[in-house]
């Protein structure tokens, strides 16, 4: 069988991973809007306050949500850390060139990428972020939210800062999170419906991924997963 007509999937994206990227997706999107509309002030002092409680109950989600997925898959979260702070002269690479996708989408033309491992030299960039930001958003969005009168005042002030630059920057990246994952939309597909990417897709743009750590599943020969 010809590799790029490969459709035997690769499970990329288990079950668990699945269920903890909904939630912090549904939970995201909410803090992201009210977070910004808490920043600008543009509605009434009713509306400001519905706002600020719907940006505690989202927050509420997303830190169970990381909290349940660091306990329940601890081994997936070090092995996830792991990826995104690997750094190599291939990152360098990707870099220069921004992945190719300024010269396919601007020029039409496609230029040559330094070969990828499961995540891609921008993906480990907003992985990297949305690890150190969400901690951030978490911790400080706690005592913001439990003791801000009880915390010293530049502390609160700092976690302030830090909180609102963490949100900024994650808000930032989502445009061009969701625009990628719907353009490589096998992988979309993977994250948020079935779990498996084919294995001409994963070929073609994480070999290094296929070629060290897929390896065939006992049950029927034909679907593959990652170590």
């Amino acid at each position: 069988m010809h590799q790029e007509h490969d459709m035997r999937p690769i499970l990329k994206h288990p079950l668990n991973v699945r269920i903890f990227h909904y939630i912090l997706l549904l939970s995201f999107l909410p803090l992201a809007a009210t977070g910004l509309l808490l920043f600008f002030k543009p509605l009434s002092q009713e509306g400001m306050q519905l706002t600020y409680d719907v940006h505690i109950i989202a927050g509420i989600v997303m830190a169970l949500d990381a909290v349940a997925f660091t306990i329940m898959a601890f081994d997936r979260v070090v092995q996830f850390i792991a990826r995104v702070f690997s750094f190599s002269g291939r990152d360098v690479k990707w870099f220069m060139v921004l992945g190719g996708y300024p010269q396919k989408f601007l020029l039409g033309k496609k230029v040559p990428i330094p070969p990828m491992n499961k995540y891609n030299s921008g993906q480990k960039l907003f992985g990297a972020c949305v690890l150190i930001g969400g901690t951030v958003l978490i911790l400080s969005g706690l005592v913001l939210w439990l003791i801000p009168h009880a915390a010293p005042r530049d502390i609160v002030w700092f976690l302030g800062q830090a909180h609102l630059v963490s949100g900024l920057v994650l808000t930032a990246f989502l445009p061009v999170h969701l625009f990628l994952a719907v353009y490589r939309f096998d992988d979309f597909k993977a994250m948020m419906i079935h779990g498996n990417v084919p294995y001409h897709d994963a070929a073609e743009y994480t070999p290094l991924w296929v070629k060290n750590e897929i390896a065939p599943v006992a049950t029927n020969g034909e679907q593959l997963t990652s170590k």
